[in-house]
């Protein structure tokens, strides 16, 4: 029986390519001792970026980023996100709260860790970037938000009902790191009794 969350033994893993992502061929022995080859991609860091799910408690909405998607070069919706850098930020948190205010012009607000301390969820089977969902009740405009990077081209959606994001969701219309921090975040909201 395969166990979760276990690893194979990787027998070699060099890097093939870098810019602003990386790709390692990885060679794995399987549980029967075959080998295999991979082409891996992401970042060098384990935890590489902070997804931010707001709720403002009052009127029971979120906010929305609708952002230029490079790889399928279309605009689509997505939390606050964007990557932890060690020479930048203190904490994956710090990292969180730089990017609610340069994405949707946000701050402060009761913020809620969606996985434990040393947490981070994978973002796909094939690569290596594992990202952190936050949840912030009710933050607050920023009158000075921090400048967005130049190749980033979005805009920010508010007062997005729930109704609104499931169908979003359901749509296909939101990017995978939101959904799951969003199917985070409204369990908490239950669980709180907000929703």
């Amino acid at each position: 029986m395969l166990e979760q969350n276990k690893g194979l033994t990787i027998l070699s893993e060099v890097l093939a390519y870098e810019r602003y992502v990386k790709v390692w061929h990885r060679e794995v022995e399987f549980p029967d001792k075959t080998v295999h080859s991979w082409d891996v991609v992401g970042h060098s860091i384990d935890a590489q970026f902070c997804v931010v799910m707001t709720f403002n408690t009052r009127n029971k909405t979120t906010n929305l980023v609708i952002e230029y998607s490079q790889g399928t070069n279309d605009m689509h919706y997505t939390f606050a996100s964007g990557a932890y850098e060690p020479t930048k930020h203190g904490s994956m948190l710090d990292a969180a709260k730089d990017e609610l205010s340069e994405e949707a012009a946000l701050k402060h607000g009761e913020w809620i860790p969606l996985v434990g301390a040393d947490g981070a969820i994978a973002e796909l089977k094939w690569g290596r970037n594992r990202f952190v969902p936050y949840l912030v009740l009710d933050p607050v405009d920023d009158e000075c938000p921090k400048p967005r990077d130049a190749e980033e081209l979005m805009q920010v959606r508010r007062g997005v009902t729930m109704e609104e994001l499931k169908g979003i969701v359901l749509g296909g219309k939101l990017r995978l790191p939101s959904v799951q921090t969003w199917v985070m975040g409204e369990e908490v909201l239950r669980r709180r009794g907000l929703l």
